[in-house]
């Protein structure tokens, strides 16, 4: 596809990194859409020439390659194929991910006379590493993102369900107008998808939900949210304030509310790296909001000598570890 050619109704931006048989099974979901008119951008980090075939042999003149002479980064990588973007609606595919043949057609039909919507999102279904469904995981992110209880159709506004994680943008079709892609702060770090979500979602606007996975969210230790919790908690905790400090937003409790949830997954993970001064914190203003009793556990933990509170907190952890084989986490950071 070349910029002479008129733009397409939707873009699907891939960002990849040397997993091209996880690449292979993303594109083919991709070119096996419904929907025919739309563009796929192929973001490869790695120049990868394994990448690239894959690219070739599907001899798609819908799908553009773009090679990275240098490692963009996760965030750059994905950011600089949103700016590339020619669609009027845009979608993220990891390359580890797969939509189901009706997605794209399904969640744009959630835009159809509604110029108000900025946002159509989905379900996900959880999947391994073999693609094989992970339904009790699937069933407790539904349950962690509030989407188990969720009607489906318009909501407006939907900051709240945002800051909620309920609209995750590895199932959502944006209206690429609505987000100034040039002005995402490097504070936004690996939770740039909440960025993205509460920046549609600013000015009161509305979204469309579709109660059925459309997705196919991979689940592996490679996943972002499962190597860089911290981060991606401080991150969001810093969307998340300057979205109340912008007063663009409603739900402001919602927010409220979030941010003292992840500070007390914060304060836990703190613990465990034996840093109790930001443990306490953590878990104090948690428990301001919300007090519960494992961030008063925490508190208490983060109170004792390091070492030893430490100690006791990994122990806890090893112990429900073993108990509870799936370690799942909800993808709000995306991978």
């Amino acid at each position: 596809m070349t910029t002479l050619d008129p733009a397409p109704r939707v873009t699907v931006v891939m960002p990849t990194y040397r997993r091209p048989e996880m690449l292979r099974e993303a594109l083919g979901s991709a070119v096996a859409q419904t929907l025919r008119d739309l563009e796929i951008l192929v973001c490869d980090n790695a120049d990868d020439p394994a990448a690239r075939q894959v690219v070739e042999s599907f001899a798609d003149d819908r799908i553009t390659y773009l090679g990275r002479p240098e490692n963009l980064g996760m965030i750059g990588n994905a950011l600089d194929g949103f700016r590339r973007a020619r669609g009027e609606f845009v979608i993220k595919l990891d390359d580890d991910d797969a939509f189901e043949p009706d997605a794209l057609a399904t969640m744009l039909a959630g835009f159809d006379d509604r110029p108000d919507v900025t946002a159509s999102f989905c379900d996900l279904r959880l999947v391994d590493v073999h693609g094989q469904t992970l339904a009790a995981d699937t069933e407790q992110v539904q349950r962690d993102t509030h989407r188990a209880e969720l009607a489906p159709g318009l909501h407006q506004p939907f900051s709240g369900l945002a800051a909620q994680g309920a609209v995750s943008l590895s199932g959502s079709l944006l209206r690429r107008a609505s987000i100034d892609w040039d002005r995402v702060p490097e504070q936004a770090g690996t939770s740039y998808d909440l960025y993205l979500t509460m920046a549609a979602a600013r000015g009161g606007a509305a979204a469309w939900y579709t109660k059925r996975p459309l997705v196919r969210y991979r689940i592996h230790g490679a996943n972002d949210s499962v190597k860089n919790v911290v981060p991606s908690l401080e991150a969001s905790q810093w969307i998340l304030q300057d979205a109340q400090a912008s007063g663009q937003h409603g739900d402001r409790e919602v927010m409220r509310q979030r941010i003292a949830q992840d500070d007390a997954r914060l304060a836990r993970e703190y613990l465990l790296r034996g840093d109790t001064g930001r443990c306490r914190r953590s878990a104090l203003a948690s428990l301001r909001v919300r007090p519960t009793p494992g961030a008063a556990a925490t508190l208490v933990l983060g109170s004792l000598p390091r070492r030893l509170g430490t100690r006791i907190s990994q122990r806890r952890r090893e112990a429900y570890l073993g108990a509870s084989a799936p370690t799942a986490t909800a993808p709000t950071p995306d991978h």
